[in-house]
């Protein structure tokens, strides 16, 4: 819907909420209690989509560009730390939203990038702290949630990039990426965030998202040339045609913006 008037696209945003807190999750519930041979299950999971520190990151980069569609967003997450997009603070957001993927997976990396085991996930911890009014540390002060809509669409976009660029190194398991989908929407919903089990249903809202909201802006233009520049300082190795494929394949308005951006062919 280009060129949606202000009240649609409030009253729009304001569905898709509403969509969103519909489906399960909304209490936090803490780290999952697994047992050994889930915990190997899903360390091998870990293994295969996400892979080292590196490829994480580049996961992270793809994933970010998709939420950095969207200007609502941005503003978003720029009301709760000014710059968070526009600076270097995405390089450390990136690396370090990376180090909680992989962790999740019961996984970690040595220094010299060998993986070992951890007995401890951070996942539901990490959001908890940092993403929720509610600071189960009386110290913290109060900070403004993340909204379930960008949340969802971006732990959505995760999961897609980590396939994605699974794909691209000949890993392409429907079973696997099923998988990965789920316990990643559980440790969500732990979380004390919404999340389906149905990826339609998400999908579809994301669909959304980027036919109604995803659009021209500058803050948009600034914050994707900024995601090049940081994934560049990381040493990620990853081009704009890369993201732009990933966008194309998930989100095509977003994609034909990205394009435009960047002057890339489509």
């Amino acid at each position: 819907m280009r060129g949606a008037s202000i009240p649609s696209l409030t009253e729009a945003w304001q569905r898709l909420q509403i969509i969103v807190t519909s489906w399960e999750g909304g209490q936090f519930e803490g780290p999952p209690d697994v047992d050994e041979a889930t915990k190997e299950r899903l360390r091998w999971i870990g293994q295969v989509m996400w892979h080292s520190p590196v490829h994480a990151q580049r996961i992270m980069a793809h994933a970010y560009a998709a939420l950095l569609s969207v200007p609502e967003f941005i503003a978003e997450a720029h009301r709760r730390q000014p710059g968070r997009f526009s600076t270097v603070i995405l390089r450390h957001a990136i690396a370090n939203t990376a180090a909680t993927m992989w962790q999740a997976f019961w996984i970690d990396f040595d220094p010299q990038g060998k993986l070992v085991p951890r007995d401890l996930v951070p996942f539901t911890g990490v959001l908890f702290t940092l993403h929720r009014h509610e600071r189960p540390t009386l110290a913290l002060p109060p900070k403004p949630t993340i909204s379930p809509l960008p949340m969802a669409f971006f732990l959505f976009h995760i999961i897609k990039a980590a396939e994605f660029l699974a794909e691209r190194r000949g890993i392409c398991d429907p079973t696997l990426s099923e998988e990965h989908f789920r316990y990643l929407g559980w440790l969500l919903r732990r979380s004390g965030y919404h999340f389906p089990d149905d990826q339609t249903a998400i999908a579809n809202v994301c669909h959304q998202v980027d036919e109604l909201f995803a659009r021209d802006h500058p803050e948009v233009r600034t914050c994707w040339h900024n995601l090049l520049a940081q994934s560049e300082a990381l040493g990620l190795g990853i081009s704009g045609q890369s993201i732009y494929d990933f966008l194309r394949t998930f989100l095509p308005c977003a994609a034909s913006l990205f394009a435009r951006c960047f002057g890339l062919s489509r």
